[in-house]
C-alpha cells in the first residue's frame, strides 16, 4: 500500500511539473477549399499562401480541391460547413456569376457566405489561330460581322468566366459568333491551335508561352494600361472596346456565421501575408496581381459584379442547368 501511495504521488508531481499548454490538444486543422481544379488561380495562390498561414495561425492548414459544376460543388461545402473559423474558401470571380446560372442552388453567395479578403487580380487575353486573317481586336469584329455565324470561340464550359466575358464582348460589339463549349481548358485550347475554333478569351498568364512560341496570336488584353507582360499588346479599351469586364479575381470566404472576431483575425493574417514580399513576387511570377483588400472591399466587389453578370446572362439567355 506504501509503494502504491508513493506511486501515486510521484505521478501528481510530475503531472503539476508539465506545462499546462503541453496538455492541451492540438489545435484543430484549418482546410482551405479550393472549388476549382489545380493549377488554377485559386489553387495557385491557396497552395502558396497555406504554409505562412499555418505559421501566422499556428495550426496545421490543408488545401482541399472540391470541383464539379463550375464551381457550385466546393463552394456549397463551405456555405454548410461548421462555422469555426476552420474552413474557409479561396473562390474565383465565378463567385459572383454560378447565382445567376443555377436555379437550383442550395446557397447564396452573399447570404451565406462572410468575406474575409480580396487576394488580386488577372488580366485576360485575347487569343485567336494564327492563321485567321486579324491582326487587332477590332479586325476580328470587323470579320465576325462580315462572315455572322461562321466563326466560332472555345470555352473550357458553359458559364465559365472565359464564356461570359466572350458574351459580354458580343454583345458590346454586336458581332455574330458561335460558343464551342469544351470539358475543361485543355480541349480549348487544342482546338484553338488546330483551328477548330478560331478564337477565344483566356488568363493572360495560361496562354504567354503560346503566343510566344506562335502557336496563338494575341490580339488585347484587359486592364487599364498595357500589362508589364505583354507591352506591345493593346487594350480592349485602347482598342476602342469599352465596358469589357476587366478583371478575374479571387476572394477569401468563410460561412456566414462565422463569429466577425474570428473573420476579423483571419483578415489581418491574411492581408498581413499579401504584404509580405516574398508572396507578393510569387504572386505576380503566375499572373496574379496582388490588391489586398478586407471584408468591406470584397463585398462590394462582390455585389457590383453580381449585378453586372446578372445582366449578361439574362440579356444572353445562359443557363448552365
Amino acid at each position: 500500500m506504501k509503494k502504491l501511495l508513493g506511486f501515486i504521488l510521484h505521478a501528481a508531481l510530475l503531472s503539476a511539473l508539465v506545462p499546462s499548454h503541453a496538455q492541451e490538444p492540438p489545435s484543430k486543422i484549418l482546410t482551405i477549399v479550393v472549388p476549382t481544379t489545380p493549377g488554377t488561380g485559386s489553387d495557385i495562390a491557396a497552395r502558396l499562401m497555406a504554409p505562412k498561414l499555418s505559421q501566422a495561425l499556428g495550426q496545421a492548414v490543408v488545401v482541399e480541391n472540391r470541383t464539379g459544376a463550375s464551381g457550385t460543388i466546393g463552394i456549397g461545402a463551405v456555405a454548410k460547413a461548421a462555422p469555426d473559423g476552420n474552413t474557409i474558401l479561396f473562390v474565383p470571380n465565378t463567385m459572383a456569376m454560378i447565382s445567376s446560372l443555377y436555379t437550383n442552388l442550395t446557397w447564396d453567395p452573399v447570404h451565406d457566405f462572410a468575406p474575409v479578403v480580396r487576394i488580386g487580380k488577372m488580366l485576360v487575353a485575347a487569343v485567336v489561330n494564327p492563321a485567321l486573317p486579324v491582326e487587332t481586336i477590332g479586325d476580328f469584329v470587323a470579320l465576325a460581322k462580315k462572315k455572322p455565324g461562321q466563326l466560332n470561340y472555345g470555352t473550357p464550359g458553359t458559364g465559365t468566366p472565359h464564356h461570359l466575358r466572350t458574351e459580354q464582348l458580343r454583345q458590346i460589339t454586336d458581332m455574330d459568333v458561335v460558343h464551342i463549349p469544351y470539358k475543361g481548358s485543355a480541349g480549348a485550347v487544342t482546338d484553338l491551335i488546330g483551328g477548330q475554333v478560331q478564337f477565344s478569351l483566356f488568363p493572360l498568364h495560361s496562354v504567354l508561352s503560346m503566343t510566344a512560341s506562335g502557336k496563338l496570336k494575341m490580339l488585347a488584353t484587359t486592364g487599364d494600361t498595357r500589362s508589364q507582360w505583354t507591352p506591345n499588346v493593346p487594350t480592349f479599351r485602347e482598342s476602342g472596346i469599352a465596358g469589357l469586364n476587366n478583371y478575374d479575381w479571387l476572394g477569401v470566404f468563410v460561412p456566414r456565421a462565422t463569429p466577425q472576431k474570428t473573420v476579423d483575425r483571419l483578415s489581418r493574417k491574411l492581408l498581413a501575408l499579401l504584404d509580405d514580399p516574398d508572396i507578393r513576387k510569387e504572386l505576380l511570377a503566375r499572373g496574379i496581381i496582388p490588391t489586398p483588400g478586407g471584408p468591406s472591399e470584397l463585398a462590394t466587389l462582390l455585389s457590383s459584379e453580381l449585378d453586372e453578370w446578372r445582366h449578361v446572362i439574362k440579356t444572353a439567355h445562359i443557363s448552365a442547368e
